[in-house]
């Protein structure tokens, strides 16, 4: 009976053991979950902002060559057809893709978005600057993980002449028109960490400029926001740039 006895306590203590044993193996999963959940929030978000940071980059790179310069501020340049003030309001977007290495930015790589009155307007000039999430060749990299939206719109409401003159300079240096100031946004986002389909996310890319606007006193949300109420981690960022005559 003793001996029965003895074993039965065994049990028990095996029993307890294995208890204790399951609720700290229980806690070390869900530590190591939320320590990788962090990592990736950590990672994604370094990558977005690279990808932005990218785009600037690239196009304040361009400020030492002439020609890349000269080409921007064509007809059918972002500069040039962004900065005539008959397309006030009006975005130009372009999609950063991989395979685009060179001569991105003219009008054939371009689409346009604007309000016109209550109703968006996206077709006027075709949607090859629109990121389509579901190809390939719209992504950033051959990783397949970020999509990177661009933006561009000058502003040109109270431009002044010699505006833009720096104190001390003079007008044989700087000439003696503002040409315009350029506001460019990158709006990075990684779509394979969201819940949302591709349709949601491609009606966000194209349906909205990156930019609030403010239409009826109301103010319209941008790509941004959007991409936020459906829960798709993103980076959006802008630079304004202003534009002078430099000999």
């Amino acid at each position: 009976m003793m001996k029965n006895k003895q074993t039965g306590n065994t049990l028990i203590f095996v029993l307890v053991m294995l208890l204790l044993i399951t609720i700290i193996g229980t806690w070390a999963i869900r530590g190591a979950i939320t320590s990788l959940n962090i990592t990736t929030n950590a990672q994604a978000q370094a990558l977005l902002v690279q990808n932005s940071d990218a785009v600037f980059f690239q196009l304040e790179s361009y400020a030492d060559d002439a020609v890349k310069i000269a080409k921007l501020q064509l007809d059918n340049g972002m500069i040039g057809y962004a900065n005539k003030p008959e397309n006030k309001g009006k975005e130009l977007v372009y999609c950063l893709r991989k395979s685009e290495k060179d001569n991105k930015y003219n009008l054939g790589k371009a689409s346009l978005v604007y309000w016109d009155g209550a109703s968006i307007s996206k077709n006027e000039m075709g949607q090859e600057g629109y990121c389509k999430v579901n190809k390939s060749a719209d992504f950033t990299s051959d990783r397949g993980a970020v999509v990177t939206r661009i933006g561009a719109r000058s502003i040109v409401e109270g431009r002044k002449d010699w505006g833009h003159m720096y104190e001390g300079s003079d007008s044989e240096t700087y000439g003696g028109k503002d040409i315009g100031t350029i506001i460019v946004n990158a709006t990075s986002f990684i779509p394979n960490l969201s819940t949302a389909s591709a349709d949601e996310i491609n009606k966000c890319v194209m349906n909205y400029p990156s930019f609030n606007v403010v239409v009826g006193g109301v103010t319209k949300d941008s790509v941004a926001d959007c991409l936020s109420k459906l829960n798709v981690p993103y980076s959006s960022q802008e630079m304004e740039y202003q534009l002078r005559q430099v000999n």
